[in-house]
């Protein structure tokens, strides 16, 4: 993430971060937050993006990604003019569809983008 970037300061601040894994039915999610900074307004209510919050980290979680990923920061690397952080998985929630009775989630039954 470059250290510009409004989501830059907020890990660094939070020591945490959510990993929100984007299916193909949420592409348009996917561009819009991807395009827009939060400095330049709330881009979550512009888009109606859903939100809950983590149980483990203090980040917020997309409620429409089918998979959400809490995670620490354990370390970070500058990369040039990125700063890449390293996570510690914390939390992993999954839509109950994609679920196995084996409690594992089936990743190829996603449309990923």
């Amino acid at each position: 993430i470059v250290p510009s970037r409004y989501s830059h300061r907020l890990i660094k601040e939070s020591g945490c971060f959510v990993v929100n894994l984007v299916s193909g039915d949420n592409k348009a999610l996917f561009d819009y937050m991807g395009s827009h900074s939060r400095r330049d307004g709330d881009k979550l209510k512009a888009f109606g993006a859903k939100l809950r919050e983590g149980e483990k980290v203090d980040a917020p979680l997309l409620d429409d990604c089918p998979v959400n990923i809490e995670c620490t920061v354990v370390n970070s690397i500058v990369t040039g003019s990125h700063e890449m952080f390293v996570g510690k998985v914390e939390q992993v929630h999954a839509d109950a569809r994609l679920v196995g009775e084996d409690g594992k989630i089936d990743f190829k039954s996603i449309d990923f983008v």
